[in-house]
């Protein structure tokens, strides 16, 4: 455990100290806030599902941006020969990696916190869908992060990375679109399909329907993902 935590707080703080990591929060605020802002007094609705659908939209285009280096990197710098002459195995570097990461893009959904206090003071929202539609978006983010790790465990270039992740979570979250399940004839096809969209569980969520079932199916995605990208670690390896 104090491996994964180091390796955890070596993320976090680099993250601290790249300037990027300052502009891809920015622009994330700066664009979810005009989104939103933009058609918030035009509706008059005091509610944030439409916050929680353009985060999920921008999550899909920085998170695979974020994680794209988070492994490919190592390997194409070299630090990777240099982590694992340590006492580290392939599931401290993995987890490490993960909650570093989380805990920076938890940063970046913290900071949407004043649009919710702003809706909060011009209206009276319903704060256990905004308790859930946050949830959701945590639970989003991580499975994003989760199938990011893997896409950059499978190459050493990180545009390798942030390709493979991009299309994988594009290709999810058009499975859980309406236009596309009402193509299909069976029903039970169609929610069996749509059971696997990572979106369509956080618009259950946001809406104010959240079950145990739609935890359980992001834990699950995040804990097979975790082990899928551990698993490439060791196949390249040998």
């Amino acid at each position: 455990m104090k491996n994964v935590i180091w390796i955890a707080k070596k993320e976090w703080f680099g993250y601290l100290v790249n300037p990027l990591s300052y502009i891809f929060s920015g622009l994330f605020l700066l664009i979810s806030s005009w989104l939103f802002f933009q058609d918030f007094f035009v509706v008059k609705q005091a509610e944030t599902r439409a916050l929680w659908t353009v985060m999920t939209f921008l999550f899909s285009l920085f998170i695979p941006a974020i994680s794209m280096g988070l492994i490919a990197e190592e390997k194409r710098s070299g630090s990777w020969e240099v982590l694992f002459s340590l006492p580290i195995s392939e599931v401290e570097f993995v987890l490490g990696k993960f909650f570093g990461s989380l805990a920076y893009i938890f940063s970046i959904i913290m900071m949407g916190f004043p649009i919710i206090l702003t809706v909060g003071y011009l209206g009276d929202p319903e704060w256990g869908l905004i308790f859930g539609g946050g949830l959701g978006m945590l639970f989003l983010a991580a499975s994003y992060l989760a199938s990011g790790l893997f896409g950059s465990s499978l190459s050493n270039q990180p545009i390798g990375g942030f390709v493979f992740t991009t299309l994988f979570l594009f290709l999810n979250n058009f499975i859980g679109q309406d236009f596309f399940l009402s193509k299909i004839s069976s029903p039970k096809i169609a929610d069996f399909i749509g059971y696997f969209s990572l979106n369509l569980h956080s618009l259950k969520m946001s809406s104010g329907m959240m079950a145990l079932n739609d935890l359980m199916f992001y834990i699950s995605w995040i804990v097979i993902f975790l082990i899928l990208t551990v698993m490439s670690l060791k196949l390249r390896d040998k």
